[in-house]
């Protein structure tokens, strides 16, 4: 199991409630590209440390969530409301595979 900030899973879960005000289709798109950029970052961050073998499938796990992700993007522009049932399980996915990390370290 993985590791993720609260902000980070905040704005997943904020993410979920501007998709249902149609006026904030480019707040969203814009989110979910910036999540995409994000996770692209990490993944070749993960592949550039492949050295060390593939650490509990980190880079698996990467390259599914930005495929989920950049189909997300995609139905948000064709303005289809696929998006948010994709965005739910993207968001189940998050959080089977992550926890929070601790109030204080």
């Amino acid at each position: 199991m993985f590791m993720i900030s609260k902000e980070a899973m905040d704005s997943v879960m904020s993410l979920r409630g501007k998709m249902t005000d149609p006026g904030r289709k480019a707040e969203c798109i814009a989110d979910v590209e910036n999540m995409i950029e994000t996770k692209e970052s990490i993944l070749a961050r993960a592949e550039w440390g492949s050295c060390c073998g593939n650490i509990c499938n980190l880079v698996p796990q990467i390259d599914n969530e930005i495929q989920i992700l950049q189909s997300i993007l995609g139905l948000l522009r064709e303005g289809s409301t696929k998006a948010a049932s994709l965005l739910d399980d993207y968001i189940a996915l998050v959080q089977e595979s992550y926890r929070p990390e601790p109030d204080h370290w």
